[in-house]
């Protein structure tokens, strides 16, 4: 009995290594990948940033007080620069949000990403956890430019949230 294990065991790793190697089929759930996958041209960088867009709307939106660029140390959901993800977010701190906060909970979030697909792929995931959660984790309004999505809390007030949608509108690089 020992010996048939043995062989049997022997067997399967022999078969194993000499099986080529299958990776799971995608995932269907919007936003998963199981894997990555090598591509031989890089993503396009995008031409121009979330911090610039965020600085050009603190020019047309008086109650923005602050602006943060997102960096791998301050992402705490370590989305940046991941296939799929944004690659580059600015935080926005508004006075009508509560003080001390960052992300959405300060006032708004620019992300930008590589292509218009993940941009409206992450507003839709978002828009999806909020309406399962809500009240719980709250609201936003969120406005899509090309790669560009602006989200604005929905703890602003609706007349602040109009500047934000205003300014946004006329940025042309966005």
């Amino acid at each position: 009995m020992g010996t048939r294990v043995v062989c049997l065991g022997a067997a399967a790793i022999v078969l194993t290594a000499c099986s080529p190697v299958i990776p799971p089929a995608p995932s269907s759930a919007p936003g998963t990948a199981p894997y990555a996958t090598a591509s031989a041209t890089p993503a396009p960088a995008p031409s121009v940033d979330a911090t610039e867009i965020a600085f050009e709307l603190k020019a047309r939106v008086p109650t923005i007080t602050a602006v943060t660029t997102l960096t791998e140390d301050l992402d705490t959901s370590r989305m940046l620069g991941r296939p799929g993800h944004y690659l580059s977010a600015a935080w926005i701190t508004d006075a009508g949000a509560a003080e001390g906060r960052t992300g959405i909970d300060a006032g708004a979030v620019v992300e930008v990403f590589a292509n218009a697909a993940d941009a409206r792929e992450r507003s839709a995931d978002i828009q999806e956890v909020l309406k399962k959660a809500s009240p719980v984790f709250g609201t936003e309004w969120h406005y899509l430019k090309g790669a560009t999505l602006l989200r604005v809390s929905g703890k602003l007030a609706p007349s602040t949230n109009d500047r934000y949608a205003s300014a946004f509108r006329a940025i042309s690089g966005a």
